[in-house]
């Protein structure tokens, strides 16, 4: 994870997510593309009857404040010891952090609870997590940080999703001091859970393999009571996407695990 491109919004999450951001540069020897994105919207707003002045005082208040918040994290950046560089765009939000993300190994945005237009925070990070070349790390804003020293949980379902986030954790799981690979027993695969095992084994990863029964609970409880059960720091989990329109994005489990993340999500698609 040499390349960490992060989200800059000034929204709540961003304390968590810069941490986790700083945490995975210094574990990885990386370099932060930090991305602040004026979008369009703000050049939309205002009543045309109104002439001009009032959408250019609204401009002007908002890049004031994308300023503002420029010389904030790049005071913070600068005691944090890592390499790093600003970048700035306008336009839509999920399309600039996609296109940036061309270049970068993991992408860092915040996973829920979204304090503030939650449906539309849930919405750009499913844009960007099915759309990017790259993962998305979703951090919830009551992280502390990331670790990825701390014991990982692989979520296997034997799908293309849960391969690919699978394969792009790698790196990570490298350094994870526990991996337990869950599969919760719904449907047969011919891809199973200790396949995926000997996958990793040949990465030089030693992975325990976890079959659970649902007992007719969510999977999506299961993999938090198996969570909480392996005192997993983070979750490496497929971002099963239903449909590319915006807020319809993702499937139960993954819409229900980024809505209130316990842990750090790492997402694949």
């Amino acid at each position: 994870m040499k390349t960490i491109l992060v989200h800059i919004e000034g929204d709540e999450g961003q304390p968590s997510r810069l941490q986790a951001a700083f945490d995975l540069a210094r574990a990885t020897g990386g370099h932060l593309v930090c991305l602040s994105v004026m979008p369009y919207a703000a050049y939309a707003l205002g009543d045309p009857a109104m002439g001009a002045f009032p959408v250019t005082t609204l401009i002007d208040a908002v890049e004031a404040r994308r300023q503002e918040e420029r010389v904030a994290v790049e005071a913070r950046l600068r005691g944090e010891g890592i390499s790093w560089e600003w970048q700035s765009a306008d336009g839509d939000s999920a399309d600039r952090m996609v296109e940036a993300a061309r270049l970068a190994d993991v992408v860092v945005m915040s996973a829920g609870p979204f304090g503030r237009a939650p449906a539309l925070r849930l919405g750009l990070l499913g844009d960007v997590a099915v759309r990017a070349p790259a993962p998305v790390l979703a951090v919830p804003e009551a992280a502390a940080g990331f670790s990825p020293a701390s014991p990982a949980l692989l979520c296997w379902d034997g799908g293309q999703e849960a391969a690919r986030a699978m394969r792009a954790a790698i790196p990570l799981l490298a350094l994870a001091s526990d991996i337990s690979l869950l599969t919760v027993a719904e449907k047969d695969s011919p891809y199973p859970a200790r396949a995926a095992a000997a996958f990793l084994s040949r990465h030089g990863l030693s992975v325990e393999v976890l079959e659970r029964d649902s007992g007719g609970a969510s999977v999506e409880s299961v993999i938090r009571a198996v969570a909480v059960e392996r005192q997993a720091g983070w979750i490496v989990q497929g971002a099963y996407g239903h449909s590319r329109m915006r807020q319809m994005l993702f499937g139960g489990v993954t819409r229900g695990l980024l809505a209130d993340a316990p842990v750090p999500l790492l997402l694949g698609h």
